[in-house]
């Protein structure tokens, strides 16, 4: 992944020219496995030829438009999560970023930068940069004429949330929630652009905001109000029981179900535990404040050996 996505950022993708169906079908392919967490499509193991010519067929100059389209999608789609999920160095996601970022600045519309923005805004939080992040947002305009442009946009007031939780700014939490909810109850459950966006997905992403904001009481008790099966996404709902797990790990006397939420996310998705780095955090925490012979205690060391981790 790491070669070829410097050859792309350097103009020498050393791919093949594809035809545009043929892209767009391999594309789908990989969104739809990586949102599947489908362990036995490999989904890392077909990105790097796939970036490889659809960027090289872009270079062609023939179907322009909606190669970078789908150059697009595949970045916010599928490249950023798979390297965050894999555990990816930061910089190696954030080359991942920017060439959906140059992706959507050649195409050029409204609904491409957004995506854009979306992609790359988790990437931001995790570096610390939230000024940057609220920048980005500020200077990004989606419509809402239409259902799917809407889920776009609602997707982005979610992240100004998320942004100003993670920035400690607690009164500016609420509103774009609200804004975000109001344009779910009009919509329902949908999937535009496969960002899983509706009332399910605004649900987790409020337990998310409560969980930086350090509320863990308010986290449980919004995370115990979701049904996160109903998410189009298994690694959102393999998410949703991370959150879950680290609100419940801080609260007392809860720390046995903590480890049982962090073990269904392990199920849905086992490199959602056993890379990403707040999964992690949390398996080693719980490690130290866990009975060593308990059943849940024997439970949680066997994912702490899965995940690499000390015992």
């Amino acid at each position: 992944m790491r070669r070829a996505l410097r050859a792309v950022s350097h103009g020498r993708p050393g791919g093949q020219v594809v035809s545009v169906d043929t892209l767009r079908a391999r594309v789908m392919a990989v969104v739809s496995a990586h949102t599947r967490c489908d362990q036995e499509y490999q989904v890392g193991a077909a990105l790097p030829a796939l970036i490889a010519d659809l960027h090289t067929s872009i270079s062609a100059g023939r179907d322009t438009a909606e190669l970078l389209d789908l150059a697009v999608f595949l970045h916010v789609g599928a490249t950023t999560g798979w390297l965050r999920v894999a555990g990816a160095e930061l910089d190696l996601r954030e080359q991942a970023v920017l060439l959906g970022r140059q992706a959507a600045q050649d195409r050029d519309t409204p609904t491409a930068l957004g995506l854009a923005t979306w992609g790359g805004l988790h990437v931001m939080l995790i570096d610390g940069a939230t000024d940057l992040a609220l920048a980005e947002l500020d200077a990004t305009t989606v419509p809402t004429n239409s259902a799917e442009s809407m889920q776009l946009a609602g997707m982005l007031a979610l992240s100004r949330s998320l942004v100003a939780a993670a920035d400690h700014r607690s009164g500016e939490v609420e509103a774009p929630l609200e804004l975000a909810s109001e344009f779910a109850e009009r919509i329902g459950e949908g999937n535009a652009y496969w960002m899983g966006f509706g009332p399910t997905n605004v649900g987790c992403w409020r337990l998310a905001a409560a969980v930086q904001l350090g509320d863990h009481e308010r986290a449980a008790a919004i995370a115990e109000g979701l049904y996160p099966q109903r998410h189009p996404h298994r690694g959102s709902q393999a998410l949703y029981w991370v959150q879950y797990g680290r609100a419940l790990s801080r609260l007392r006397g809860r720390r046995d179900d903590a480890v049982r939420a962090l073990r269904r996310a392990e199920l849905i998705s086992p490199h959602q535990v056993q890379r990403d780095p707040l999964a992690r955090d949390i398996v080693g925490e719980l490690l130290t404040r866990t009975h060593r012979d308990s059943p849940v205690g024997r439970e949680l060391r066997r994912m702490a050996a899965r995940a690499g981790l000390p015992i």
